[in-house]
């Protein structure tokens, strides 16, 4: 006797994942770069911009961290932060996985805005 397999479905009224949605949003954005290739960090003199953008995110770090303090926080402080801390990286292994993690925050705060839209 043999057994047909159970298939599961989806349960009605259950939401698609609001990640996969906004990825594919990214994925069509991209698209429009083409195939560019330039350095992280560019200008006449790259090292000196990395010590720049290490400032920068050490101070929206602090911000972001006094805001959070006063009950106050702000995506602006975090991705601001994530973003100069990134392209201050010195190897392309930490500046790629700073670019994931930018990335990963930057889709946070679309399903915020997506959740207070309603």
């Amino acid at each position: 006797m043999t057994e047909t397999p159970k298939t599961t479905k989806r349960p009605a009224g259950r939401k698609a994942d609001p990640t996969t949605a906004i990825l594919a949003e990214v994925t069509t954005a991209r698209k429009l770069f083409g195939a560019v290739s330039m350095p992280l960090t560019g200008g006449l003199r790259p090292m000196k911009g990395r010590a720049h953008h290490l400032r920068e995110s050490n101070r929206w770090r602090s911000i972001e961290q006094s805001r959070r303090m006063a009950e106050m926080p702000g995506w602006d402080s975090s991705l601001l932060a994530a973003l100069f801390g990134t392209v201050a990286e010195a190897t392309p292994g930490e500046a790629r996985a700073g670019l994931v993690r930018l990335a990963a925050l930057a889709v946070a705060a679309v399903e915020d805005i997506d959740r207070e839209a309603g």
